[in-house]
């Protein structure tokens, strides 16, 4: 079946993001706003962490003496989400709790974001799979397609993983036809403290599908590491929006989850991202380092200087984006804490001449009937930006753990030794542009010392 080019010259100029289908549908879709200044944090809340020696039982007069008048702790650590008075401003509120000698940090509850700019809805042939392509994707899965003991906890709007009626709203969530045998790992809802992390949105379904999504099956698209498991975690919103708290709930749920007195989670996907800092997320993110986590997150659009946060921290490993040229994709945000890139997509170009923009094409709730409240109609559909980067990256590094290695750091140096130097960046080295280069997955995994497979025609 041969696509047709539907996409003219006055649509390219007249819309930030065209969207083409196979069966002659064409969307525009605008990307999002300039990109945003200064941190932005939920009004009205605050996070509040005491020192170990106090007894979380006898703070209640200490919060309501800063103006709390709810409290939300969390299921892991012993920080608390504070509620202030309205009228009360969550700067001085911080400040008051800070100059408590109890009181170890506060912080605002931060806001952090899906890292992913626009998306087109797109046939279903493996051909059209740049990305995979790109990174030799039929080399990788001679050597190695991942393993089923190696979870992988996406923390993004949830996953469409299951059929499901939810008693609160009678909303019916489906499960994306293109799973396939994919094993699912019992995920958890931060936002609405459940057990059902279903996909109210559309981000968190695409990013885990670039993981996981079923291969060889004859239907639809490719994942990376399709034979490992993926475990949901929503933290972001039906608008793809989330909360420090939340996300170090997240982390803390896939850091802490046992599986037969075994912690299947090896690597954790946050395609997400803030300007801000939050020192309760950094916390989480160093727990699920020492626990022997690979933490991957999107370097951030801006197309600047500065990488989002939490993918700033040290024990991230930060994901920039290139597009089908292999090149960084101009909104890829640069700076010192960049790790590596991987194929983000930029659904402005057609460099490989298909008919087709180069996003990153993957399962996921159709968008159009997302909007009316539905939630059991998928499309393949693509999407650009460092929140598609980061699944290649993670896939990658469970792939590496399937192989056999294990510890987070000597994954890194794996993946930096053999990544491909583009954009200036020295051999054995780095720069901030591009980190340390492309991710160059079936030479990492070959040079550990396994089966290297036939050579890719």
């Amino acid at each position: 079946m041969r696509l047709r080019a539907l996409i003219t010259l006055a649509m390219m100029a007249l819309a930030a993001g065209v969207v083409a289908r196979a069966d002659g549908i064409v969307k525009v879709v605008p990307r999002p706003s300039a990109p945003r200044s200064g941190p932005e944090y939920r009004p009205g809340e605050v996070i509040v962490a005491f020192r170990p020696q106090v007894d979380l039982r006898d703070v209640e007069p200490m919060l309501r003496a800063g103006g709390g008048v709810r409290v939300r702790r969390a299921r892991f650590r012993p920080h608390l989400l504070v509620s202030l008075e309205p009228g009360i401003a969550v700067p001085e509120a911080v400040a008051w709790f800070e100059s408590m000698d109890e009181v170890d940090y506060a912080e605002p509850n931060g806001l952090v974001r899906k890292s992913q700019t626009t998306f087109t809805p797109n046939d279903e042939f493996f051909e059209f799979q740049w990305n995979m392509e790109l990174l030799g994707a039929r080399r990788i899965w001679a050597i190695q397609k991942g393993q089923r003991s190696v979870g992988v906890a996406v923390l993004d709007t949830g996953a469409a993983y299951e059929d499901y009626r939810d008693p609160r709203d009678g909303r019916f969530y489906g499960r994306a036809p293109d799973w396939g045998e994919v094993t699912f790992l019992p995920g958890w809802d931060v936002v609405n403290e459940d057990a059902h992390p279903n996909d109210d949105e559309f981000h968190g379904t695409h990013v885990a599908s670039t993981i996981a999504e079923a291969t060889d099956n004859d239907v639809g698209v490719t994942g990376l590491a399709f034979e490992c498991a993926i475990m949901p975690v929503k933290v972001l919103d039906e608008v793809g929006t989330g909360t420090f708290f939340d996300v170090a709930e997240g982390i803390d749920y896939a850091t802490e989850y046992r599986q037969g007195g075994e912690q299947p989670i090896k690597v954790i996907n946050m395609s997400l991202g803030t300007d801000g800092f939050s020192e309760t997320v950094s916390r989480a993110v160093d727990r699920a380092h020492r626990a022997g986590i690979v933490v991957v997150a999107a370097a951030g659009n801006t197309g600047r200087s500065g990488i989002d946060f939490p993918a700033s921290l040290p024990s991230v490993i930060a994901a920039g984006a290139v597009d089908g040229r292999g090149e960084r994709a101009s909104y890829s945000s640069t700076g010192a804490e960049l790790s590596l890139m991987a194929p983000g997509g930029n659904c402005d170009r057609d460099d490989d001449r298909d008919g087709l923009a180069d996003c990153v094409f993957q399962q996921m709730p159709d968008p159009d009937f997302v909007d009316l409240g539905i939630y059991d109609r998928f499309c393949y559909c693509g999407l650009d930006g460092t929140s598609m980067a980061a699944p290649h990256v993670s896939a990658a590094a469970a792939l590496l753990i399937s192989q056999g290695i294990t510890d987070p750091d000597a994954v890194l140096a794996a993946l930096e030794q053999t990544a491909e130097k583009i954009g200036g960046a020295p051999e054995g080295g780095r720069n901030d542009t591009v980190g340390h280069g492309l991710i160059r997955p079936a030479p990492a995994l070959s040079g550990l010392g396994f089966d290297q497979g036939p050579v890719e025609p």
